[in-house]
């Protein structure tokens, strides 16, 4: 019996793709969308049609390194396995090195933007991945629709489709409910002040920062520590829930290996555990700051539980793609830490992101928390709507996270168990 014979149906059906041709000819007409948006998100002002023959006549020499990349790191493979999502991200990122490199030597940058290839890479990689989600989607729902009359069925399949998995964490809210509330008991067991302890948290913060940049590093700036915490709060949000990704499966092999439920509930309830006390340490830090500085009221402030939710998309997605890695190489905890300390640097946390020189403002908005963190920072700090490439690029990273965060961790939840 060959192994084809032996793989589960749900795997079978990620691991297999489109013709290579046709596949070829869709992230082709893709990457040349993304790289003259990426030129319109750079350029949305008097700028952009000086740099426009720029784009044109450099868009052959980006596409075509992008495409030689996806083939060179076998992106375009009929049947891959877990690192799928990583050959098709190498790729574009290398190919957009190497075409950068070409251009740099033979014609150089004149008339041509050198950020706004970071927002093409960023484009192209959620619409290449894109795409390839929505065929899975759809081959799982054909598969499906084959084997309903089957008289054997997998009972586990029957989870495999997004729509499916997304009812079924539905039906076990009860579940995500009670994981969520036993970790939270678990963090304050034995504490004699318990929850009050996240509501101290901020003012505590609060307290040291104005200290530490009003009297003792003497920043001046109006309202800073506000801006600060902002940034602050919602970087360890992510954070936390990042790391803690990382062992919500490898950590409950006993339960994975007893009970049968959706085994993305595991990583799902730690982003709401963070989430739940990121709330908390919000109910207190929000009215605190914006009376001792007198903060008046503006409509921007209505967009924020928008940003928030696309928050919490981003992170569920991370968390999903972290928790499946972690179980098959567990490296990936240590590679984090060191991922994280260099993104945190590379947000606009501690510095104003206007303070960036502009050839630089839309490199540092790409990094993955960056939009969120500036659209907080734009709705309370400079009471305004945030900027249209914000928004981009926070739906591009929230849609993109979670739906290739859902079927990355889809596809090898049967094989979930093997590892532990």
């Amino acid at each position: 019996m060959s192994d084809k014979g032996l793989e589960p149906a749900g795997i079978s059906l990620l691991l297999r793709r489109p013709a290579a041709t046709s596949s070829v000819v869709l992230d082709v007409g893709f990457a040349v969308i993304a790289y003259f948006a990426s030129y319109w998100l750079r350029f949305r002002d008097s700028q952009l049609p000086a740099f426009l023959p720029g784009a044109v006549s450099t868009v052959p020499f980006v596409v075509g390194g992008q495409i030689l990349a996806l083939l060179a790191v076998g992106a375009y493979a009929r049947r891959q396995r877990l690192d799928w999502l990583l050959r098709v991200v190498s790729g574009v990122v290398v190919g957009t090195l190497v075409a950068t490199a070409l251009l740099g030597i033979t014609v150089g940058f004149e008339g041509v933007s050198r950020s706004a290839f970071a927002a093409d890479v960023v484009l192209l990689t959620a619409t290449a991945l894109g795409w390839r989600s929505a065929w899975v989607v759809r081959a799982r729902s054909a598969a499906a629709a084959r084997t309903k009359d089957a008289e054997l069925v997998d009972r586990a399949e029957e989870m495999a489709p997004l729509t499916a998995v997304v009812a079924s964490l539905y039906r076990y809210r009860e579940l995500l409910k009670n994981l969520i509330l036993k970790d939270l008991k678990l963090k304050y067991r034995g504490s004699v002040f318990g929850f009050l302890w996240s509501l101290a948290n901020p003012l505590l913060m609060i307290v040291v920062y104005t200290v530490a940049f009003t009297f003792i590093m003497r920043i001046r700036t109006i309202e800073f520590v506000f801006y600060l915490m902002l940034g602050q709060l919602s970087w360890t949000f992510f954070a936390n829930s990042a790391n803690m990704s990382t062992s919500a499966i490898v950590d409950n092999g006993g339960l994975l290996k007893s009970v049968l439920f959706p085994r993305a509930i595991l990583p799902i309830g730690t982003v709401f555990f963070n989430f739940a006390q990121f709330l908390l340490t919000l109910a207190v830090f929000l009215p605190v700051m914006l009376i001792w500085y007198a903060v008046p009221l503006s409509w921007a402030m209505l967009l924020f539980p928008l940003f928030l939710t696309l928050q919490v998309l981003f992170t569920i997605g991370i968390a999903l793609i972290l928790s499946t890695w972690t179980a098959f190489f567990r490296d990936v905890r240590h590679l984090l830490e060191v991922g994280l300390a260099m993104l945190f640097w590379l947000t606009p946390i501690v510095y104003e992101v206007r303070s960036i020189p502009e050839r630089f403002r839309l490199l540092i908005l790409m990094s993955p928390m960056s939009p969120f963190v500036v659209a907080y920072e734009q709705i309370f700090y400079y009471r305004e709507a945030p900027d249209l490439t914000v928004w981009v690029i926070a739906v591009v990273y929230a849609l993109g996270a979670f739906v290739a965060g859902a079927l990355t961790f889809l596809a090898f939840e049967p094989q979930l168990t093997e590892q532990l």
